[in-house]
């Protein structure tokens, strides 16, 4: 059924103001989920502050473009796509396609309903490679976390050190002592 001229603007009205207000976005190529699978991926995302929508790939770069984020052709992405947009995190859309990625992966068949199709970073254009890679960085709080890790564990491993260091050299001074006297 061919969506009216009035319906497209509308989405696509919708659509850039969901991409003015984005810090990350990412696009998920699906086939073949359930009703309840999308649901279910829409709920998820919610909770994490994301949205999901299924537009087409034509609105998606006309939008982009619009409001001046990065162009790129419709061609560039893959298959029945939906855009993923948080107004969060940069990283976090692409992190969660790699977790719906897994959540829906069949291991009969080795193929997943959800995968990478791309994702706008930094003012570019990421194929689905280059957004895997992107998936895999770690987010801001993580990163975070691991430098507060460091800096917590730092002084604790220097103290352990220089404590069972100090105590190495007075166990040897004593039993060199001890040598040394008999």
């Amino acid at each position: 059924m061919a969506t009216s001229k009035a319906k497209k603007t509308d989405q696509l009205s919708k659509l850039e103001k969901k991409f003015e207000q984005a810090k990350g976005i990412a696009f998920i190529r699906f086939i073949g989920p359930t009703v309840d699978d999308v649901q279910k991926v829409r709920r998820e995302l919610r909770e994490k502050g994301m949205s999901y929508t299924v537009i087409k790939k034509t609105l998606i770069a006309l939008a982009s473009k619009n409001i001046q984020k990065v162009e790129f052709s419709s061609r560039d992405l893959e298959g029945n796509v939906a855009a993923i947009v948080s107004a969060n995190d940069e990283i976090e859309p692409a992190s969660a396609i790699k977790k719906i990625k897994k959540d829906f992966f069949n291991k009969q068949t080795k193929t997943s309903k959800f995968d990478f199709a791309g994702a706008i970073f930094e003012g570019k254009f990421l194929d689905k490679e280059k957004t895997q890679v992107l998936a895999n960085t770690p987010t801001k709080e993580e990163s975070f976390a691991k430098i507060i890790a460091t800096l917590r564990n730092g002084p604790q491993k220097i103290h352990a050190t220089l404590l069972h260091g100090l105590k190495g050299i007075t166990m040897a001074c004593k039993e060199a002592d001890k040598f040394c006297k008999n």
